[in-house]
């Protein structure tokens, strides 16, 4: 049984992190869909939660809509609400099979995000087999974020983004923020198909 009942407390937990008070000069944070843009998968060596080793390409695959995440297991703060958004996602597609659309959790801590920890986080969450969780690892791990264009920086000062395409297609939506999880589904399925 997935942990629905916690989900409210989670998104009210987290808000004060994401409210920033304007007589501070900072502006509140907000979803934001940035358009479209180029993005090549790279093939770079992965391994995911259960220890299956691949290529990253190879194990999103090309011609499924994804919906890609960025995460660590050690996070206190963004992640839970993030995590706690694609949750949602999760037993919406879960709901509805004729979605072909596929979760993606990046980690990127590349020293303690170890498939044993993704693969602890997942359980915890009760992710679905259609949710896919994967390391670069100490190695690889900067480089694969650097290539789908995550920003360096300290862990914890990432904002939350999503990248939602069709991997066949070169294209990829960037969204930054805390999105509504029936739009980013809306979004996924609404991708055009692979030309042929």
């Amino acid at each position: 049984m997935k942990l629905n009942i916690f989900l409210p407390a989670l998104f009210l937990a987290a808000a004060p992190t994401f409210a920033h008070d304007k007589h501070h000069g900072q502006n509140q944070t907000q979803d934001v869909a940035l358009a479209e843009e180029p993005l090549a998968l790279p093939n770079l060596p992965v391994t995911d939660r259960h220890g299956s080793r691949g290529g990253f390409r190879e194990k999103v695959g090309t011609e499924r809509s994804l919906i890609m995440s960025f995460s660590y297991t050690e996070c206190e703060s963004l992640c839970n609400v993030t995590n706690a958004v694609l949750m949602m996602v999760d037993d919406s597609l879960s709901e509805n099979p004729e979605h072909d659309v596929q979760i993606v959790t990046v980690a990127i801590d590349a020293l303690r995000d170890t498939p044993e920890a993704l693969n602890a986080e997942a359980e915890l969450l009760s992710a679905s087999e259609n949710w896919l969780w994967l390391t670069g690892g100490t190695k690889g791990t900067r480089p694969l974020l650097n290539t789908l264009r995550f920003p360096p920086g300290a862990l914890e000062d990432h904002d939350p983004i999503f990248l939602v395409g069709r991997p066949c297609r070169g294209l990829f939506t960037r969204v930054i923020g805390l999105p509504d999880p029936d739009k980013l589904i809306e979004l996924a399925t609404s991708q055009p198909p692979c030309a042929d």
